[in-house]
């Protein structure tokens, strides 16, 4: 069982989309813990049901084009109250919670949605100056959730 679990999705081909994946690889880079896995995907999708159902923490990482360009917002999530019939190939974390439960019977005890507004979601490999700027304090937010103490059993 992992501990934690950091799903990051986007596009790195559509600017800002990318900013998950980029947070992810820098987070690759500096943490070498073997209770931390860190996944990057295009999207989120069922199959991932099964890992959440594994770990203590999961925080999924997305951009956002409803949040200002460069601000944060970290929400603590459960598990969708009606979860959709059928599931797609774009899959909403609180959807992939209640599936984890549904099929393994098992959340973790902490899940978080960390996003990050974007500014420009067009066909290029780069994040704007305001997510870039952005990344450094996401990273620590992430950390900060990580470091934190597991919630005892009741």
């Amino acid at each position: 069982m992992s501990r934690a679990l950091i799903l990051a999705c986007g596009n790195t081909l559509r600017g800002d989309d990318g900013v998950g994946l980029y947070v992810a690889n820098s987070l690759a880079d500096e943490l070498r813990d073997p209770e931390i896995t860190i996944q990057c995907d295009h999207q989120w999708t069922p199959e991932l049901a099964e890992p959440i159902s594994e770990a203590e923490l999961v925080i999924f990482v997305d951009a956002s084009a409803s949040l200002p360009p460069g601000e944060i917002a970290c929400q603590p999530l459960q598990p969708a109250p009606n979860p959709p019939a059928q599931f797609t190939h774009q899959t909403s974390p609180s959807a992939l919670l209640s599936l984890a439960a549904e099929l393994y019977g098992h959340i973790p005890a902490r899940s978080y949605l960390l996003t990050v507004g974007g500014k420009s979601f067009d066909l290029l490999e780069e994040l704007s100056e305001p997510v870039r700027q952005a990344v450094p304090a996401v990273l620590q937010r992430i950390r900060e959730l990580l470091s934190r103490p597991q919630r005892p059993e009741s």
